[in-house]
């Protein structure tokens, strides 16, 4: 019976070009987490076959401007760093998966089988009228950007990205990205938060993706310049914001309670982060229905979506 039900999932998660072995890295990588029997074999396996599936299928050799190419979405080359790629592989299925082998499908009932398995989930969610994904001429925070993936797929969708990115290494990178995009994206080498200042984010050794001015670690420390969303908008005249994605690591009720007049103003589709903090799910909502109670707000395992449904 568990045989049976483990083909069917497989059948059910394989489209076009992915192949078995994919859904199998996927769904082993997804289940040991949810189970939390994850070790590392199921992080080896899943960076190794994901990794590998990564640089075959998306990787463009074009001498010193070699980059990635996620259907229209470019990052720069960063299969040369081990601990870069390792990031790749695990937010590739956030990102990209669904563009690149669902065409950009966030239905429900796509994203709510996706979701049982992968380690966070998607940036987007449709449900009818309900609709949080990106679309041509919108204007993105991406907050959180890393070396600017989700800002790459928003501008291969004709949106404009605004890139937070406070780490000096990783934001070098998505300069680079920013270049490849058609300069689609803004880099902004500012953390986003509730008040202006100055804070220390832990860097990760192994996950730069996972770099926090929250979680306490052993990490090697940056001086980083924090400033709000809501300054940061009316000091540069941006006339609307439609999306805002946020992956900051604990950090994301700080930006909602600094970003009051953007969710009040302009009401933007949210997709959120809600795994880092306990309580981030009941917290989040609440800031979020504080500042603009039209809001409608879906929760999935990981994350939280929100928009005003017209």
């Amino acid at each position: 019976m568990k045989l049976k039900l483990i083909k069917s999932t497989l059948s059910g998660l394989r489209y076009k070009h992915w192949t078995y072995l994919e859904a199998f890295a996927y769904f082993m990588w997804g289940m040991s987490n949810r189970l939390k029997i994850a070790t590392p074999f199921f992080y080896d396996f899943y960076l190794k076959v994901t990794g590998k599936i990564i640089k075959n299928k998306w990787l463009i050799q074009n001498g010193k401007n070699a980059c990635f190419d996620f259907n229209g979405a470019k990052i720069p080359d960063i299969s040369n760093s081990p601990e870069n790629m390792n990031s790749l592989a695990m937010i590739f299925e956030d990102v990209f998966l669904i563009p690149c082998y669902y065409n950009h499908n966030y239905n429900k009932s796509l994203v709510d089988l996706l979701d049982q398995y992968m380690y966070e989930g998607p940036y987007g969610y449709r449900d009818g009228f309900f609709d949080v994904t990106i679309q041509q001429g919108d204007v993105v925070m991406d907050v959180g950007a890393w070396i600017g993936d989700f800002s790459a797929y928003a501008a291969s969708r004709g949106a404009t990205a605004y890139a937070f990115e406070p780490v000096t290494e990783t934001f070098e990178l998505l300069r680079k990205t920013a270049e490849l995009n058609n300069n689609a994206i803004y880099p902004v080498q500012k953390a986003l938060s509730d008040k202006e200042g100055e804070a220390i984010i832990s860097i990760s050794n192994t996950n730069s993706g996972g770099n926090s001015i929250i979680m306490e670690n052993n990490y090697e420390g940056e001086k980083i310049t924090l400033t709000t969303l809501d300054k940061f908008v009316l000091e540069n005249g941006i006339e609307k914001v439609d999306f805002i994605k946020a992956d900051i690591e604990g950090a994301e009720r700080d930006l909602l309670k600094g970003a009051t007049y953007v969710l009040k103003t302009f009401s933007p589709k949210l997709a959120i982060c809600t795994y880092h903090l306990p309580d981030d799910p009941q917290v989040l909502e609440k800031i979020i229905r504080n500042a603009n109670p039209t809001y409608t707000v879906v929760h999935l395992r990981h994350k939280l979506f929100a928009t005003v449904v017209k």
